[in-house]
């Protein structure tokens, strides 16, 4: 799903800038941003769900399963009205927020709603259905789902603008493909779990959603801080610039995070059964697989990103898109992020919103504060910095917290894996830089040339690492392998 997802991601985004231009592009970006704030009062209830969904489903509790489900549809029918509402307000002001210069207002409203059909479906249709399925560790479900209609709106994006029709028509369309996949989710889960559709309530099953509420405002805050403060702040123009570097980091981030995207299912069952070390056990593999994984796929990102943004902009000609210090920081922010996924999956698995909500609240808040003080001397790489920090924060926090309280292990074992992977990301990044000097990638042969070679040097070179220091860890993986 994200080598598709990654392919589809830097097609669609490169033939709009060149056919729309860099403005028409970063608006859409940004009112999505806009949009996806609704989602805070989504309360995070998606984490709280599941974390409530492990003990039935390891149970087999039908019933149990269809209660909480239930409690999830009734919290995000209220949703589903204000975000109507909430739309209808961005739709009237937006063109004067971001200075809208490439449409009028009409087109600009159009736009609004037209993006809010997709993200209505995703959030408020569908994500009953996905919590379900991602809880039952049916994750590739809702994967194979997206494969589809990642594939359809590509295909018919590129088709729609050599037909030449216009950006909003476009984005129509796509709104529209992206709307059918909750009702495929609802399909398939009306066939595979047969529970009863509960009609008495059971208030106590969400306790925790108020305090998933503040942490997921936290997290919301966080993710949007870099292109509201830019669009703000700046222009659409820099955050097309920003967008056009945030779209692969975050498909690289995506891919990253698919190699542990089961683990938090894994470990709410082990925690609903008490498997203590067998939990211990599965969060050092995972620990070790998401560190290789992600200081190898990171360090060649940050080491080529540059070079692969000239040459996919270089028929843009109304904005500079080479931002080499921007670019590094918004790589390690990412790295940092997919680090942490393990302790995040672990604190979710058990249920442990209120005790971790200081670390949500820290981040959200150094990444606000930061931007809107770094973006006046800084501009893109002042918010990319106050994104490390806050990222680094919370990574330092669950650290600490599961070391004394889930995992009870030690500290230390933390900060060698830093100084591992710091390290081994160092000499990547100082490699890649002699391979580019040598080659000069300046067309997508050579620069597939380079990214083989780096590629290779960040395999031997973590590798070289993960054996020396973590072999006992990744021997399940090995036997896995060889079995296979």
């Amino acid at each position: 799903t994200q080598v598709i997802t990654m392919i589809c991601g830097l097609i669609v985004p490169q033939l709009m800038i060149n056919t729309f231009g860099s403005e028409a592009y970063g608006a859409t970006t940004s009112i999505t941003k806009f949009l996806s704030y609704i989602t805070l009062l989504e309360g995070g209830i998606g984490g709280v769900a599941r974390a409530a969904l492990y003990k039935p489903l390891a149970n087999n509790d039908m019933n149990g399963v269809g209660a909480v489900i239930l409690e999830v549809k009734r919290f995000f029918r209220i949703i589903a009205y204000l975000f109507c509402a909430y739309a209808l307000v961005i739709a009237a002001f937006y063109k004067n927020i971001a200075h809208v210069l490439v449409f009028d207002w009409l087109d600009t409203a159009v736009l609004v709603l037209v993006i809010s059909i997709e993200i209505f479906t995703q959030y408020f249709i569908g994500i009953s259905y996905s919590v379900l399925l991602n809880a039952a560790q049916k994750i590739y479900v809702t994967q194979a789902i997206s494969i589809v209609a990642l594939i359809g709106n590509t295909v018919l994006t590129v088709a729609l603008v050599y037909a030449g029709c216009d950006f909003i028509m476009i984005k129509l369309v796509s709104s529209i493909i992206f709307a059918l996949k909750p009702i495929i989710m609802w399909l398939y889960v009306r066939k595979q779990f047969r529970f009863q559709k509960c009609k008495a309530r059971d208030k106590t099953l969400l306790g925790q959603k108020w305090t998933g509420l503040g942490q997921h405002i936290a997290y919301f805050l966080h993710s949007n801080t870099d292109v509201v403060v830019l669009t703000v702040f700046t222009n659409l123009t820099t955050v097309a610039i920003y967008s056009v570097y945030n779209m692969v980091v975050s498909h690289i981030q995506s891919f990253a995070s698919s190699f542990t995207a089961g683990s938090e299912a894994l470990f709410g069952d082990m925690i609903a059964k008490k498997e203590k070390d067998q939990l211990n056990k599965s969060f050092c593999f995972y620990e070790s697989l998401n560190s290789y994984i992600a200081v190898i796929l990171f360090s060649v990102t940050s080491s080529l990103i540059v070079s692969f943004v000239k040459i996919y902009t270089k028929d843009a000609t109304d904005a500079n898109y080479i931002a080499e210090a921007f670019a590094f920081f918004i790589t390690l922010a990412s790295l940092f992020y997919v680090l942490r996924s393990p302790y995040h999956s672990v604190v979710i698995a058990a249920g442990h919103f209120r005790q971790t909500k200081f670390a949500a609240y820290g981040e959200a808040a150094i990444n606000s504060v930061l931007s809107i003080i770094l973006v006046f001397k800084f501009g893109l790489t002042g918010v990319a910095v106050a994104t490390v920090i806050a990222n680094v924060f919370r990574t330092v926090y669950y650290v600490i917290y599961l070391s004394k309280n889930i995992l009870e292990r030690s500290v230390m074992e933390f900060i060698k894996r830093f100084l591992v992977n710091g390290v081994t990301f160092t000499l990547v990044l100082l490699a890649g830089r002699l391979v580019q000097n040598a080659i000069s990638p300046n067309g997508y042969g050579r620069w597939i040339l380079c990214g083989i070679i780096v590629t290779a040097i960040a395999v031997v070179l973590m590798s070289a690492a993960t054996l020396i220091f973590y072999r006992e860890d990744m021997r399940p993986m090995v036997k896995r392998m060889l079995k296979k």
